[in-house]
């Protein structure tokens, strides 16, 4: 199809970097007399390049190529878990796995500011929780795993993993988001602290100290009887 090639074409274009993000592609007309295709057959490109994430259209402003940006792939990645038959224990399982396997890859990576940086998140966390702020502690519940993740200093794992990682911690979000002891916002901190002395043992248990205490919370089995309309609002992507 005409429309398939001049997707390639742009699409090859802001990958190679010829577009870069921000850049203004030509006007639709400009496309036409430069690719030899019809304005329908255009139409249907750029409607194409938007939903793959990689250009924006705005009114009065025309197209322009987007910057990198992993949470489209992380809500279809949410959609699928919670269209699938897997348990929220599973889905724990799987997080306790990955972070657990990552505990020496941070003892060796992590760096004081890393830690600092852990701290304060965990401070506002608790804050957050605190002052019954429901809406925001979703938010910097993420922000204290996506800042672990950084830790790696690793920036190919980390962007392999990130979308996979909000996925596996809009899990944790509970489903009794007014009770304060349902956030767990106590068993983070003994993890940043063992990962700062450089304790790996210490890491790993209190890893799965963390893990023991969220699964001990009154939740739903399946992952899909929690509404997708309830996880969208209680997670930081309903409101970028």
């Amino acid at each position: 199809m005409k429309s398939e090639r001049v997707v390639t074409e742009l699409e090859r274009q802001i990958l190679d970097g010829t577009l870069g993000p921000g850049d203004r592609l030509p006007t639709e007309g400009e496309l036409c007399n430069i690719l030899g295709v019809s304005r329908s057959v255009v139409r249907d490109a750029i409607r194409t390049l938007v939903a793959r994430g990689l250009v924006t259209v705005r009114q009065g402003h025309g197209t322009t190529v987007s910057a990198p940006d992993d949470s489209n792939l992380a809500q279809a990645l949410l959609l699928i878990v919670a269209r699938s038959d897997l348990t929220i224990g599973q889905l724990l399982d799987a997080r306790e796995a990955l972070d657990l396997a990552l505990l020496p890859l941070l003892i060796e990576s992590g760096q004081s500011e890393d830690w600092d940086d852990l701290d304060g998140i965990l401070e506002r966390f608790a804050a957050t929780v605190a002052a019954e702020k429901w809406d925001e502690a979703p938010e910097l519940h993420l922000a204290f795993h996506v800042r672990l993740l950084q830790s790696l200093h690793q920036p190919a794992l980390e962007l392999f993993l990130k979308p996979m990682q909000e996925i596996i911690v809009a899990s944790a979000t509970p489903p009794r988001l007014s009770q304060q002891g349902d956030w767990e916002v106590e068993s983070h901190g003994p993890i940043v602290h063992a990962l700062r002395r450089g304790d790996l043992a210490a890491a790993q248990e209190a890893t799965r100290v963390h893990y023991d205490s969220t699964a001990r919370l009154p939740r739903y089995g399946d992952f899909r009887e929690r509404s997708v309309r309830e996880v969208l609002q209680s997670h930081p992507w309903s409101r970028r």
